[in-house]
């Protein structure tokens, strides 16, 4: 038996995750709940301007992952295998070869489906089995919640970041976007 039909397929969730949010963390903990096994794919992407670098961003899901997601499915009985990797390459390339096919997206209302879904149908073409899953927020709070918004709350000294990402990621983009003192 080779390594890809040992292990149970998995799902991937790929983003820049820059940084990961409280809506991330809500897809992260629906998806595990459905695939055994779940990669979180912080995704290479320096078009994007990241204001954390790739091992801050693995290093702040791999923390909120602990921190956060693990304690709640093992209040629930949930068992996932949950990792965090960095790549820079095709999404549909790294799932095939991890024997991942679910392709995890979360949906806010509005444009994402329609962003969502020709990404979904190139990967399909890459990688025959690729499966979009999509997951809706589990909490209507989390439908405008975003990294950019994020950011842009820290960097201007917003009063409710805690509504888009916990406090320890809080406090991480203060340190990274704190405004100058007037």
């Amino acid at each position: 038996m080779d390594d890809k039909t040992a292990q149970p397929k998995g799902g991937v969730y790929a983003g820049t995750f820059d940084p990961i949010t409280r809506g991330h963390l809500d897809i992260i903990v629906q998806a595990a709940r459905v695939v055994p096994r779940l990669i979180i794919l912080a995704a290479v992407n320096a078009d994007k301007h990241p204001v954390f670098t790739d091992e801050e961003c693995v290093d702040m899901i791999r923390h909120e992952i602990d921190a956060y997601v693990k304690p709640l499915l093992a209040a629930e009985g949930v068992v996932c295998d949950i990792s965090v990797e960095k790549y820079a390459g095709l999404t549909a390339a790294f799932m095939e070869a991890h024997n991942a096919p679910f392709y995890i997206r979360g949906l806010r209302p509005g444009t994402d489906f329609d962003n969502e879904y020709p990404i979904a149908m190139a990967g399909r073409r890459e990688y025959p089995a690729f499966q979009p899953l999509f997951f809706v927020a589990s909490d209507a709070n989390l439908n405008y919640v975003s990294s950019s918004i994020a950011r842009e709350m820290a960097r201007l000294g917003g009063k409710s970041l805690s509504a888009h990402v916990t406090p320890y990621v809080e406090e991480k983009l203060k340190q990274k976007l704190r405004p100058p003192a007037p």
